[in-house]
């Protein structure tokens, strides 16, 4: 669908002295790919900017119920254009600054408006958060109010010059009956945030071109192709047990997907084929309920790229788009350096979304424009989460609250999948926040049957007190030709990793495996493990929790050290996974250096020492470990009477307290799913000089200008996504301290890393030392 409304008088509108000459304003200016400015010819009349948000909003909002809303706010986004100072500032005669300002002038016409009509001011919060954010409630009355500036009264006057041209403005509306208190309030505003955002952006980055269409969900082609994979995989292996069993769980969740829409859970052992049986489930409930795309929402980044990998080779190359990365301008960069990268932030315009749950959860609490542009796309969807057990504990609360809202108002349904699956449901124990035991309905047929019939693994359990250094695990790790060892930390892994190399200096050397390293470099490594397990060569693996889940290696003995229950059972998936041995062998130790991340995690590990030295040790508590679904509810529950289901520090407000007050930045800084989000750097190559991103950097460097083209787009930062590393915010910093790395392009704040910093086999180093574990 094409949104851009061409008008030939566009470019002038009337000014209301009389007799003055025609006075042309303008939405921006335009540069060349150096940054260079281009003359008026290339800018882009202001008129016809708002005209174009205005129509792109409504359609974004149309499907959500807030269209009228949508586009009053895309008309008033940027009065403030009309200022004079703003215009002086377009044409280099007056600095930035407070007094080029120009969302605060909409935003105060629209506050002032609702609050004589008794409305509420989603509007306002949305217009004057377009460039800065969502501000709490607040610093928007003060904004709108400022004696200074005296806004309101500008926006009046600006207001003849806007309608002059455009007619006059729509009338404030009430919003959706739905929306009876401030938590409705609070997702109801962002979501009118959203397609004032994403439609502001495009109109920007595409003008004078007319925007792309959004690809839709061809759900019958979809569906089809997913059952042709389930036919392939069948014809591969006929008479196969576990075929037998994965088959049983597809045709399940097909006769499922009729079902009216809400929440499911799809609890099934792993290696039962979650991922292709919860996608056919999503495309036939979309078919059903006539539903718009299917966001599947992944912890790991490892799974990630699998799973959209998977996804890609079933439905094609146009169909699926992966957002992992972490690229969102800095809190303090300035308006220009923030509309670079917001013009390139991603905005979920595909059928098929492959998250993460960073990407997922904090978007829907942030107030920053650029994590804020998809939401819109979210409504009217099915959401995936994959290995539900890993949705942070300290979140449930507030995201269980937004999941209901949007279950109930915007037509969205969830499936929670998983081979442990937490419990979600209340109880005595549990009252507060989670659901009720109806509201959650199974997907799969007799979950404890098939843990029963998928019991593949034998586990052997430490004696209390029982530990293992690393030069006795490795000289253990040594004895089997093919084993993997998931430990804790990076640095765990790595000195297990120097460890077994020492002890075997003429073998291949283990594979390693972290987040250090961006994730073609992964992707190679596990195809390597693949290649090598499968024609029975030696491949002994060191890694991180990020392969404990969803990627599909089959090793016949698995080492993991003891961490939080799901996370064992989890990594059990990796052994035996196709069911070739009898019973595979699954070791869980104690690490001499039993150093563990702080906070829930290590919470987790220690409920599940508790659990683990209660049921003893032997083949009962290995068959229970095995084939009990019900132990794993036992242990979340547990867990989650220990641990907090919302934010709270002492003497701070919850999540949900600032959600009921409107203070959208306050929650933002609150709800994050990792502390430190860090900062994406760019590996071009590594220090033995093999490729990874330096072909596409020294294309995106070396193209040729091209006026009023851009010299990167969001397909760059898609294709960049794939040869990033995130590290911690002080670890950034000692590399721009170390010279480490550079701008990919002026102005950009994207970094790539400098030649010798890769290591072939561990990844990013600093002084080195791989850096600490963790993905955002």
């Amino acid at each position: 669908m094409a949104f851009r409304l061409e008008s030939s008088s566009l470019r002038t509108i009337v000014s209301q002295k009389s007799g003055a000459d025609p006075v042309s304003y303008y939405a921006h200016t335009a540069e060349d790919y150096d940054g260079k400015p281009l003359p008026q010819t290339h800018w882009q009349p202001l008129a016809e900017h708002l005209r174009n948000v205005a129509a792109m909003a409504k359609q974004f909002a149309a499907p959500l119920g807030l269209a009228a809303e949508a586009e009053l706010a895309g008309l008033l986004h940027d009065l403030g254009k009309y200022r004079v100072e703003f215009q002086e500032m377009l044409q280099d005669q007056r600095p930035s600054g407070a007094q080029t300002q120009h969302a605060v002038f909409g935003a105060a016409w629209a506050f002032e408006r609702t609050q004589q009509e008794n409305k509420l001011a989603a509007t306002a919060f949305a217009v004057a958060g377009h460039h800065a954010g969502l501000h709490d409630i607040g610093d928007l009355q003060q904004l709108v109010t400022s004696v200074k500036f005296r806004p309101f009264e500008s926006a009046c006057k600006l207001l003849r010059l806007l309608e002059s041209e455009l007619g006059p403005l729509p009338a404030t509306v009430d919003p959706p009956p739905w929306v009876t208190d401030a938590f409705k309030m609070d997702l109801y505003t962002r979501l009118l945030f959203s397609c004032l955002v994403d439609a502001d952006r495009i109109d920007s980055a595409c003008w004078p071109d007319i925007p792309p269409p959004d690809r839709s969900l061809d759900v019958d082609r979809l569906l089809e192709a997913v059952q042709a994979e389930r036919q392939r995989k069948s014809d591969a292996n006929p008479n196969s047990p576990l075929g037998v069993l994965r088959n049983r769980v597809f045709d399940a969740c097909l006769a499922a997907a009729s079902n009216p829409q809400g929440f499911f859970s799809l609890t099934v052992p792993t290696g039962g084929g979650k991922s292709l049986s919860s996608m056919a489930f999503a495309l036939a409930h979309a078919k059903a309920h006539r539903l718009r795309r299917v966001i599947v929402v992944i912890p790991y980044l490892s799974i990630i790229e699998q799973n959209a990998a998977e996804y890609r080779r079933i439905f094609g190359p146009n169909v699926v788009l992966e957002n992992h990365s972490n690229v969102v301008p800095k809190a303090d960069a300035d308006e220009e350096e923030r509309s670079r990268l917001e013009l390139v932030s991603e905005n979920w315009d595909a059928p098929v979304i492959v998250t993460t749950s960073v990407q997922f959860l904090e978007s829907l609490f942030a107030a920053a424009p650029s994590r804020c542009r998809k939401l819109h796309r979210i409504p009217r969807s099915v959401v995936i989460f994959d290995e539900v057990q890993t949705l942070p504990a300290h979140l449930i609360a507030p995201a269980f609250s937004v999941f209901r809202e949007l279950q109930r108002n915007y037509s969205v349904s969830f499936v929670f999948c998983s081979a442990t699956q937490p419990a979600f449901r209340r109880s005595g124990s549990l009252p507060n926040d989670f659901f009720e035991p109806h509201e959650l309905r199974e997907i799969a047929p007799d979950p404890p049957s098939l843990f029963r019939q998928l019991c593949r693994v034998e586990y052997h359990l430490p004696a209390a007190n029982e530990t293992l250094d690393w030069a006795a695990l490795a000289e253990r790790l040594a004895a089997q030709p093919q084993v993997l060892c998931v430990v804790n930390l990076t640095r765990h892994a790595r000195e297990l990793w120097e460890e077994l190399r020492r002890q075997m200096p003429h073998d291949p050397p283990p594979i390693h495996l972290s987040a250090a390293m961006c994730p073609e470099h992964r992707l190679t490594l596990i195809e390597e493990i693949r290649q090598r397990l499968r024609h029975g060569q030696p491949c002994r693996v060191i890694s991180t929790q990020l392969i404990e889940a969803g990627v599909d290696l089959d090793f016949p003995v698995v080492w993991r050290a003891l961490g939080p229950l799901d996370s064992i059972v989890q990594v059990a998936g990796r052994c035996n996974r196709e069911g070739r041995l009898p019973k595979g062998q699954m070791h869980v130790f104690r690490p001499a250096n039993h150093k563990l991340p702080q906070g829930v995690y290590q919470a987790a590990a220690d409920q599940a020492a508790i659990l683990l030295d209660s049921i003893g040790q032997g083949l009962q508590a290995s068959e229970r470990l095995a084939t009990d679904p019900t132990l794993f509810a036992e242990y979340f529950q547990a867990l989650y009477q220990i641990v907090n289901t919302d934010y709270a520090k002492r003497g701070e407000t919850t999540i949900q307290e600032d959600r009921e007050q409107l203070r959208f930045r306050q929650v933002a800084g609150k709800a994050k799913v990792i502390a430190d989000e860090g900062r994406p750097v760019i590996v071009a190559r590594d220090s033995q000089g093999k490729a990874f991103a330096a072909p596409l950097i020294e294309e995106i460097r070396g193209r040729s200008p091209s006026p009023g083209k851009p010299r990167f787009t969001r397909d760059d930062l898609r294709s960049l996504q794939r040869f990033m590393v995130n590290v911690h915010s002080h670890n950034f910093a000692m590399l721009q301290a170390m010279n480490a790395i550079r701008e990919l392009l002026p102005n950009l704040e994207l970094f790539v890393l400098e030649d010798g910093f890769y290591h072939p086999m561990l990844g990013l180093l600093i002084g080195n030392r791989p850096l600490d574990d963790f993905f955002a």
